[in-house]
């Protein structure tokens, strides 16, 4: 009998500040929620209780999971072992800030086997951190990165955005190179988005920050990725950069369209091509029986996606797999691959469509015109 592989995802809500950029399901709670929360989350772990699923990798993401006490931690990755068959090689994920994390926490994560961490850096300069409301400094990033290495930590990533009002190549370029300098294994570089109702489109729509034009964050993306790619780092999806062998082996999963178990307020889970969902409304998911939203996934609900999602990466999409679904998309959509292959948006060839190296900006565009 062949065991079932699933990745799993936790969903931590809770946040010591919101950044002003911020939309995700996060906000600052007292600790009577938080552990009321946690016992929650640990029901909902238990619920879907299978041991004959094998876990590959398990993701801490939130909110900021290093918010909040280690104890919360050490509970949740237990529940998942004595509820899941973790394989020995799995990997899990924490993400961190800067200001939130200290040498205990670190030292608990490891002992408990995570092996891969994930700063919320966005910038080295302090002026932009200040912009975006975040509550670290340039310094503080930097000795964080310095402390998880010191503690073991030899897979660490970095997120860093890019459109950041005030920001300007040389500020980015500076905040990569310090990157590089501490010798971390992944960067992350994420386009920000100005979505409504956060404090930063409120400060752009009162006119008290400017909004950088797309059309630099787009040079901004290219000339980061070819720096980048200058100091050993391969990107192989359209935001994540690595070193050999460093991939982010749960995001890689999404993208692949593989079978995940999303626990925690609003987390959503894509088991046997349906989608669950759990709410938004912390009362709600706290004080009612635990009940997913289910969703079915045509197959051209299914096509859409993996065109969405393979595109974003440099393995493109395996055409076969298209075919599968019922998507003859070479067929479908000749006049459109015919001219992004003439020219050169698009490579093609043995059932593979992938984007051009240096086209990677205009992924989304490119994405729309392959769309069933």
């Amino acid at each position: 009998m062949t065991m079932i592989s699933r990745m799993i995802y936790i969903h931590i809500p809770f946040c010591d500040s919101k950044c002003y950029y911020c939309n995700f399901c996060s906000s600052v709670y007292s600790e009577k929620i938080k552990e009321k929360y946690f016992l929650k989350l640990l029901e909902e772990i238990k619920l879907n209780k299978n041991k004959e699923i094998n876990i590959s990798s398990i993701y801490i993401g939130g909110g900021t999971p290093s918010s909040i006490n280690e104890k919360y931690i050490k509970s949740i990755i237990k529940g998942i072992n004595q509820n899941f068959n973790v394989l020995k090689n799995a990997e899990i994920t924490i993400e961190a800030n800067p200001c939130s994390i200290t040498e205990k926490k670190l030292l608990v994560y490891k002992n408990l086997g995570i092996n891969r961490i994930s700063f919320g850096v966005q910038s080295l300069n302090n002026k932009c951190l200040k912009i975006i409301g975040r509550k670290h400094t340039k310094k503080q990033a930097i000795n964080t990165i310095k402390l998880a290495k010191k503690c073991g930590f030899d897979n660490i990533n970095a997120d860093v955005l890019i459109g950041i009002p005030k920001q300007n190549y040389f500020k980015l370029k500076n905040t990569i190179k310090n990157l590089i300098k501490l010798k971390i294994q992944h960067i992350s570089c994420y386009m920000l988005i100005n979505e409504k109702g956060t404090k930063l489109t409120n400060l752009i729509e009162n006119k008290k920050v400017k909004v950088i034009s797309e059309e630099k964050c787009v040079t901004y993306y290219n000339k980061t990725c070819k720096y980048l790619k200058k100091h050993g780092y391969s990107r192989y999806e359209i935001s994540n950069f690595s070193k050999d062998n460093f991939m982010c082996k749960h995001n890689i999963g999404y993208w692949q369209l593989k079978e995940y178990y999303g626990f925690g307020l609003s987390a959503h889970s894509y088991i046997d091509g349906c989608r669950y969902s759990n709410t938004c409304d912390m009362q709600e998911y706290l004080n009612n029986k635990l009940e997913y939203k289910k969703e079915k996934l045509s197959s051209l609900e299914q096509t859409e996606e993996m065109i969405m999602l393979a595109l974003r990466t440099v393995y493109g999409i395996d055409l076969k797999k298209l075919k599968n679904l019922g998507y003859d998309l070479i067929k479908e959509k000749k006049q459109e691959i015919d001219f992004l292959v003439k020219n050169k948006f698009i490579t093609y060839k043995n059932d593979n469509i992938k984007i051009c190296e240096d086209k990677f900006g205009v992924t989304n565009q490119i994405i729309l015109k392959l769309l069933p």
